[in-house]
């Protein structure tokens, strides 16, 4: 029993020691490890700061090369442009070359016709000052009247095409009706097949074609142009194109975005001629009918009745 007792002692001793250690190699491991976080972090930067320069060094020439590589691509994609571009160039002296003979065929062919020269245009562009549209009809004011020389009957265009013609002038601004106005009617014709016809304007986004012939055959999305018919508009300006609807109807839509006039040009050398009593000199007199013998037939005692009519 006595003999027990110093082992048990001996047992507890080396089981504290134990324990002791055990805490200091913790602390220790965790102050080494603290230690070796801020040594690597130290030696990331260090071995940054040293291989940034050779990694600048080393990827210079790699960029200059890949430079002189692109170059060469660019050089055999200019040599290739450069080569289209001469062909191009060859095609395009070649259709000048020709323009210029038909040019002057077409010249001599008219001092052989002794046809009129066409007559320039002279434009007068005003800002429109008022939104398009209106109660009782579609027009649109410009800032520009008969000081500018504007007449009533004179055109408006726009950079795309027709936009009506003038039908009220003051001193410094003139009214136009619009294309699309129920009371415009412009004469046109179809650019594909020459037909010619009347586009009337209905308010709305669709102008109606009437007088066109039976036998033409209207092309969706065929370009129409004014004829100069009646002497009012000068011929080729852009009206509009063909559309058909779902009943199989065509119509026209303007070129022009009435909505969005900022800018209206009036040709001010066309003018149509108004209506004046003073010369007016009357509408060719009825003839008077001749007397004629009307044959009735026979009555019932058989004789034929005859009627003469005089006025």
């Amino acid at each position: 029993m006595v003999s027990g007792k110093p082992s048990n002692l001996k047992s507890f001793k080396s089981s504290k020691n134990f324990n002791f250690i055990l805490i200091f190699l913790c602390l220790t491991l965790v102050f080494l490890g603290k230690l070796d976080l801020i040594a690597i972090r130290n030696i990331k930067a260090f071995l940054s700061d040293f291989i940034a320069p050779v990694t600048y060094a080393l990827n210079k020439p790699v960029k200059e090369i890949a430079g002189v590589l692109e170059d060469v691509k660019s050089a055999g994609a200019l040599r290739e442009e450069n080569i289209r571009l001469k062909s191009e160039v060859r095609k395009l002296r070649v259709i000048n070359s020709k323009a210029s003979s038909q040019e002057l065929e077409l010249l001599e062919l008219r001092q052989l016709l002794k046809v009129l020269p066409e007559e320039k245009n002279k434009i007068i562009t005003g800002r429109a000052i008022t939104a398009p549209g209106g109660v009782f009809a579609n027009t649109v004011l410009i800032n520009a009247g008969e000081n500018y020389g504007i007449k009533v009957g004179q055109p408006a265009i726009s950079s795309l095409g027709l936009v009506g013609y003038v039908v009220n002038v003051s001193l410094k601004t003139s009214r136009i009706l619009l294309l699309i106005d129920i009371n415009s009617m412009i004469p046109v014709y179809l650019t594909n097949s020459n037909w010619p016809a009347v586009v009337q304007g209905q308010s709305g986004s669709l102008l109606k074609i009437k007088f066109l012939s039976s036998k033409a055959e209207p092309i969706d999305g065929e370009v129409v142009q004014t004829s100069g018919h009646g002497g009012r508009l000068p011929s080729g300006i852009n009206v509009g194109k063909i559309v058909r609807s779902f009943s199989g109807k065509f119509y026209v839509k303007p070129i022009v975005d009435f909505q969005r006039l900022t800018y209206v040009s009036v040709i001010t050398n066309k003018t149509s001629q108004p209506f004046s009593s003073k010369n007016f000199q009357g509408f060719a007199p009825l003839q008077k009918p001749k007397p004629t013998i009307n044959l009735k037939g026979l009555n019932l005692s058989g004789k034929r009745i005859i009627e003469g009519s005089e006025d």
